[in-house]
């Protein structure tokens, strides 16, 4: 296939970062179209990519009239907006990038997965985190058996945004966030998880808690997972308290040493020593960069990409049945909304 022919659905926010993955790879994927309803939004991405001239503000008129023009669709809406986009770009034929969550419902994710199965196309979910250098090497030292079978890992993401960051906006109601900080900044430490532990998911618990932020659903999420290949996963993720001092976004244990790091950088601790060594990795620059580069060269070989719409639902399952299950956040002090 010749260069990848993109429409970016969803020009607000993180959309600014799948831009910048556009521009960095031009040889390969280009944007040929715009999809908002903020007039706002789509002159300040139109002006990123350096002119975008053909810009709509109903996707549906887009597919229709765009038709063969278009290869791929790269989704950047809302949460609750994900499902009815995806179904229509995979109806339309169309390869599909989507930020995470998959969705907000396992109905939804099922109907999704069979959409994309009877379109044959290629989905990705944009778990950009993936790409960052110290989860990729953690993963290769890990499969070449460097801490033995493993036992335990935990994976974290945690910030304080500021108290009004969320006052107003659609993530702060559960209908249209489809949960709370869990289904947003914890999809990223619940798909690094899944993705070191390699085993499917057995049984999943949790405790809760809403303590900054004026926001329906949770701000801060501990989550247990347990997978059928015995090993025990641990995700803390808050945007009510930094990362933990001393802790690290992954740790990995197995029975002959410990793995841990964040982004860039890496430690390994083999069984024995005292002292950890620090792994030199090479900065490969910006995750949603690389995650582009990735999609596009999925698209043009026809491979599946590191993380489908299987894991997506899965990842997605994680989290639901976390919500479901958890025990405390109603007690909390209340937040109002």
């Amino acid at each position: 296939m010749n260069k990848v022919r993109l429409a970016l659905i969803g020009t607000g926010g993180i959309s600014a970062a799948h831009a910048e993955g556009l521009i960095a790879h031009k040889d390969k994927i280009e944007c040929v179209a715009l999809c908002d309803v903020s007039t706002e939004n789509l002159k300040k991405r139109s002006d990123q990519l350096g002119g975008v001239a053909v810009q709509y503000s109903d996707w549906k008129k887009m597919l229709a009239e765009m038709g063969d023009k278009i290869d791929a669709v790269d989704i950047c809406l809302p949460h609750h907006l994900h499902s009815p986009a995806i179904l229509d770009a995979a109806k339309a034929g169309k390869h599909i990038l989507c930020e995470k969550p998959l969705c907000i419902n396992l109905e939804e994710a099922d109907r999704i997965v069979d959409a994309v199965k009877k379109a044959g196309i290629i989905y990705m979910s944009a778990h950009n985190q993936l790409f960052f250098p110290a989860v990729q090497k953690a993963k290769e030292m890990l499969d070449a058996g460097k801490i033995g079978n493993l036992i335990w890992l935990r994976s974290q993401d945690c910030f304080v945004p500021g108290l009004g960051a969320f006052a107003g906006k659609w993530r702060s109601e559960l209908k249209f966030q489809g949960g709370g900080e869990l289904i947003d900044t914890g999809y990223h430490p619940s798909y690094r998880l899944m993705y070191l532990a390699g085993g499917e998911i057995e049984a999943v618990r949790s405790t809760m808690g809403r303590f900054r932020h004026p926001i329906e659903g949770e701000d801060t999420a501990s989550v247990q997972v347990r997978f059928s290949n015995g090993v025990i996963g641990e995700i803390l993720t808050s945007w009510a308290i930094p990362l933990p001092y001393g802790t690290h976004q992954i740790h990995l244990v197995g029975d002959k040493g410990q793995i841990f790091g964040s982004g860039n950088t890496l430690y390994y601790l083999p069984d024995g020593f005292q002292e950890p060594a620090s792994l030199n990795l090479p900065d490969t620059g910006s995750s949603f960069v690389l995650q582009m580069a990735h999609f596009a060269d999925c698209i043009q070989n026809k491979k599946r990409p590191i993380h489908s719409v299987e894991e997506g639902r899965a990842v997605l399952q994680i989290i639901l049945n976390a919500s479901k299950n958890a025990d405390g956040w109603q007690s909390t002090a209340p937040v109002k909304v």
